[in-house]
């Protein structure tokens, strides 16, 4: 949304822009993608986008590097972004996409004047404390926090990434960030000397004719976010185990919780099919729903259903 709303304010006010948009779906057309765009968003081009297709993709995929997962991934940027920089060269570069490696590529070697909107650092100071605390989670397993020479290297992994991650990304011109919380961690990591707080856009007008009071009795859980680790569904998922226990069955046979996220690639679809495995694990598949990828007007339908929005 916030690559769309982007292009869209800048069409609407440079007329001399061109945009060229980089993308790995070299299946689809370029009408395929304006359409969706237009399904999902509700946003028209009001003049052509271009778009250069990369056949690299696969090398920032996370399936590539079982190990040292961002360090891979972050080369991997690289080597895509020669490829970018040999298809076309832009006057101005901007990354959406959180591959801040590619900024000095194309401003050192393409000349390009550079920006970033950063949605979740790459790596942060938190992910730094997670390792040094033992704490478990979906980046840190228990070889790291049960072995003191294992948690001590993956600490001067992530401290000498977030270095580099730092003179990647201090080469931008300009820096946006989508919240307070990712504020901070990119003013300590990047130093950037231009940095703003850019909130994602969230146009409410289309809601504003969804009927207050709900149909039915069921009580449904909306659940929007990227089928991402750090979102967390699994938590939400042990929630929904423990409320079965305090439900009485009618009640229980009523409630829903229903995931809704776009997905991306064979990671974003792996991820899916193990929350799937996990609903089953713990018996609430039958209450829980996947909706993944759907149009604006389905988004609005089901949050006009919704009895609780996460």
């Amino acid at each position: 949304r916030v690559l769309w709303h982007a292009i869209d304010a800048l069409q609407r006010r440079y007329e001399f822009v061109e945009i060229v948009v980089y993308t790995g779906d070299r299946n689809q057309s370029d009408d395929d993608i304006t359409s969706k765009v237009f399904d999902r968003f509700h946003i028209s081009m009001i003049r052509p986008v271009h778009f250069q297709r990369l056949f690299l993709r696969r090398l920032v995929e996370a399936e590539m590097w079982p190990r040292v997962t961002i360090l891979g991934q972050s080369f991997g940027s690289v080597i895509l972004g020669l490829e970018a920089l040999v298809a076309f060269v832009p006057h101005v570069f901007i990354d959406s996409t959180g591959y801040a490696f590619t900024v000095p590529l194309f401003r050192w070697v393409g000349g390009s004047r550079t920006a970033s909107y950063v949605h979740y650092p790459t790596v942060s100071t938190d992910m730094i404390h997670v390792v040094e605390n033992s704490v478990r989670a979906f980046n840190n397993n228990t070889r790291y926090t049960t072995s003191g020479a294992w948690r001590r290297l993956k600490v001067k992994y992530y401290q000498l990434f977030a270095k580099l991650y730092g003179v990647a990304g201090r080469r931008n011109d300009v820096v946006m960030v989508n919240s307070s919380w990712t504020y901070n961690h990119i003013k300590q990591i990047w130093n950037s000397a231009s940095l703003s707080i850019v909130y994602p856009p969230c146009d409410t007008s289309a809601f504003l004719g969804v009927p207050l009071e709900r149909e039915g009795r069921d009580i449904r859980v909306v659940s929007i976010g990227q089928f991402r680790p750090e979102k967390k569904h699994e938590m939400q998922l042990d929630i929904m185990k423990e409320l079965k226990r305090s439900l009485v069955s009618a009640q229980w046979r009523k409630t829903r919780l229903v995931f809704i996220g776009g997905v991306r690639n064979a990671t974003d679809e792996n991820k899916v099919k193990e929350l799937k495995d996990l609903a089953t694990q713990l018996n609430i598949l039958d209450n829980v729903e996947f909706k993944t990828n759907i149009s604006f007007d389905a988004l609005r339908e089901e949050l006009s259903t919704a009895t609780i929005g996460l």
